[in-house]
């Protein structure tokens, strides 16, 4: 699914009588929201959905395999995602 998938699920989800720009603009203050609350706490919880959360990977050696060259890469932060028990169930049991 991509943002725009994404877009026109929230303008079905709003009865289908809402239009693209409005459903846009909800997805995208939705986006908005996740992406500042991981800038400002570094984590963000929706319930029954799962936690986005920023960690750090350490630095790590790296060897090229055609020359054997050998690179450090360093420290950087990612976005993890965790989902919560409820959405990485099977399908049949969150259904039932």
């Amino acid at each position: 699914m991509n943002r725009k998938h994404l877009q026109e699920s929230v303008r079905k989800a709003l009865g289908g009588t809402a239009t693209l720009m409005a459903a846009e603009l909800a997805t995208e203050a939705v986006l908005r929201a996740i992406a500042d609350g991981l800038r400002e706490d570094g984590v963000v919880r929706l319930a029954h959905f799962g936690t986005f959360e920023l960690s750090r990977k350490q630095p790590r050696h790296l060897t090229l395999p055609h020359n054997g060259e050998s690179l450090i890469l360093p420290e950087r932060t990612v976005i993890r995602f965790r989902p919560s028990p409820a959405l990485s169930s099977p399908k049949s049991e969150r259904s039932g």
